[in-house]
């Protein structure tokens, strides 16, 4: 099957892209800003050579039409995104990274005939998680704090347009805490949970980490898992949902920390009270039903994988 995944050389990207080769598939990256170095290094470079990569911008409908035209696209994956924090900064921005280049994706998949478009929506649309008691189901209210969720709720009602009115099988994917080799890639970009660098990538290569949400819940999500959830996705049956929630290990960043201290004795790691995302509790049956979709890492091998990767990156010896 040929895909197109746009964002692909991103952190999420890598790790779809990495899923769909190792299931034998063609991938066609399409991503602003090309990086390589950390597709080979999420891939390994024999996988990673054979992807093909094409630099553009998906507000740029006629670039977007001719790389998923010249990809032979099938199926399409869309991740190309301004990130949460940085959304807030320039409004327009986000309007056509995240609305209009949505939109162009999905023209160009209903002029193409693309079979299935997977994007990532996001739980910002449900809002800040601790102020609802008990689980938030699938198809709970939205509830947006911010511009980041807002257009994502948006683009889920823009994603059901097209599903019932112009025939476009799609699906948004909404991830919680997302960790992983390569979360660092995303700090400069604006991203909402640069905890998870302070918690894992720093104290792995011996740099001392700050955690300022020591009273969060996360719900953590191994980029491993992503991969997994959104090639499953694609492959799945029509849905009626507009979205679905993707969920990994709940734990409380005390325990995290407990735990990586654990794996690594010497991490200098300071907590100080405080929330940032909350208690995160999502009910993932509706996703498991539709797709298939359970997490395949615990927290505790997920945690360790990311720190190894980053030992490995700086010729160090895993833990």
């Amino acid at each position: 099957m040929n895909y197109l995944v746009t964002g692909g050389t991103g952190f999420v990207g890598a790790y779809a892209v990495k899923a769909l080769v190792e299931a034998g598939h063609r991938v066609t990256v399409f991503d602003l800003m090309l990086n390589r170095e950390y597709l080979a290094d999420v891939l390994g470079s024999p996988a990673a050579d054979k992807v093909q990569l094409v630099s553009g911008d998906v507000t740029d409908l006629p670039a977007v039409l001719r790389a998923m035209g010249s990809a032979q696209a099938q199926r399409v994956v869309h991740l190309a995104a301004t990130l949460s924090v940085s959304s807030e900064v320039n409004p327009l921005r986000t309007l056509k990274v995240n609305c209009e280049g949505t939109l162009n994706v999905f023209e160009a998949a209903l002029a193409l005939g693309v079979s299935k478009v997977v994007w990532a929506s996001s739980v910002a649309v449900f809002g800040i998680s601790g102020e609802r008691e008990g689980f938030i189901e699938n198809n709970a209210h939205h509830e947006p704090t911010g511009l980041y969720g807002a257009v994502k709720s948006f683009n889920e009602s823009l994603g059901m347009h097209y599903k019932n009115q112009r025939g476009l099988d799609n699906i948004g994917l909404r991830f919680t805490v997302v960790y992983g080799y390569g979360k660092g890639l995303t700090v400069a970009r604006g991203t909402g949970a640069d905890f998870v660098t302070e918690l894992l990538e720093k104290p792995a290569i011996g740099e001392p980490g700050v955690i300022r949400n020591g009273d969060d819940t996360p719900d953590f999500l191994y980029a491993e898992d992503v991969g997994h959830a959104i090639h499953l996705a694609t492959e799945a049956p029509p849905c009626p949902q507009s979205g679905l929630t993707i969920c990994g290990s709940t734990g409380s960043m005390r325990d995290a920390v407990t735990f990586v201290k654990r794996l690594l004795p010497d991490a200098d790691l300071r907590v100080e009270d405080g929330h940032s995302v909350g208690t995160m509790n999502y009910d993932p049956s509706v996703t498991e039903a539709a797709i298939g979709y359970s997490p395949q890492f615990t927290m505790e091998d997920g945690f360790r994988a990311t720190i190894n990767a980053m030992r490995k990156k700086h010729g160090l010896p895993p833990v």
